[in-house]
């Protein structure tokens, strides 16, 4: 996983920081109940967690959050 990046939901466009990604793959793995063979792996679907929201995170081209 890099550290350096932010995620972005392709659906509605929440910004995730490393870290909540980070969180958010711990989450899918132990609710799926699948043993990750590297702990830093990326799943390749990750659920935006956004109330009602149905995309899944991407990482972004940018190293910083961009403004609005």
């Amino acid at each position: 996983m890099d550290t350096e990046y932010w995620y972005r939901c392709n659906r509605c466009g929440y910004m995730y920081t490393p870290q909540q990604v980070q969180a958010l793959i711990q989450l899918h793995v132990s609710r799926s109940g699948a043993v990750p063979s590297d702990p830093n792996a990326i799943p390749s679907r990750i659920p935006c967690r956004k109330r009602g929201c149905e995309g899944s995170v991407l990482r972004t081209t940018s190293v910083f959050r961009e403004g609005r």
